[in-house]
């Protein structure tokens, strides 16, 4: 399972922005290793920065991937708006 992994690839995201800008993200897509689309829904955000004054924003997330809780890290990047899932731990 693991090998099928894929780690810093760009995702498709679902989120909501509110009124002042705060990002919430989801649920995301990817392609993995196999060419298979993985769609997760984010069961709980553990940490995130949403500076303005960097260049994008960072979460750490944890939700079912593959059939176990797995710890994953998303990021935001404000100039290319584009999401990436940069992390994940086994």
């Amino acid at each position: 399972m693991n090998s099928i992994l894929c780690v810093d690839i760009p995702i498709q995201m679902i989120s909501c922005t509110d009124t002042n800008g705060k990002i919430t993200p989801m649920r995301f897509r990817f392609r993995d290793k196999n060419g298979e689309i993985i769609t997760v829904t984010i069961d709980k955000i553990l940490s995130e920065d949403q500076d303005r004054n960097r260049v994008g924003a960072h979460f750490s997330c944890a939700a079912q991937i593959y059939g176990s809780q797995k710890t994953f890290w998303i990021r935001y990047n404000y100039f290319a708006h584009e999401w990436r899932l940069s992390r994940l731990t086994i």
